[in-house]
């Protein structure tokens, strides 16, 4: 195989630029996502697209795009439970938590994943369920890493 088609056929896929979420109602929807992660608009608002574009820290796009009907944004995985299309990727993770249980947003319980991080998952005002990660590993020092799980998992102590 030569250079040039061994570098076509390699990993072409670089990144998501885009994620598309179903909402009722996309100003309403961004002003919530405003409220309790700070995002920005990419682009200004354009009724006429019915979709709110937000800009997430390192630049990718989350599409709110006005829906009709019932919004599902789960799907089961083979034991049944409900699954969620996406992952944020965040840092300080606890404070996250406590912030949006603080603004009545629904999460999940904070687990432990062990090398995978630290995780919850949450739901927007339509319902779709997302999940947040933070691998406590890479961000934090050892000493930093274990505090913090001792602080949210070690109940016994």
């Amino acid at each position: 195989m030569s250079e040039e088609a061994r570098g076509q056929s390699g990993n072409a896929l670089k990144c998501i630029c885009s994620v598309y979420v179903p909402v009722k109602q996309p100003l309403k929807s961004a002003e919530w996502w405003q409220r309790n992660f700070g995002l920005e608009f990419a682009m200004p608002f354009n009724p006429s697209e019915s979709q709110v574009i937000l800009k997430l820290s390192d630049g990718q796009w989350l599409h709110l795009v006005e829906t009709e009907g019932e919004i599902d944004n789960q799907f089961p995985d083979k034991s049944g439970y409900q699954m969620f299309r996406l992952t944020f990727e965040v840092r300080q993770i606890e404070e996250l938590y406590e912030r949006l249980q603080g603004s009545g947003v629904k999460t999940g319980e904070l687990r432990d994943r062990d090398s995978c991080g630290i995780n919850f998952v949450f739901y927007d005002p339509d319902g779709n369920k997302f999940d947040v990660n933070e691998v406590v590993r890479v961000h934090r020092t050892p000493e930093e890493a274990e505090k913090l799980r001792k602080r949210l998992f070690d109940f016994a102590g």
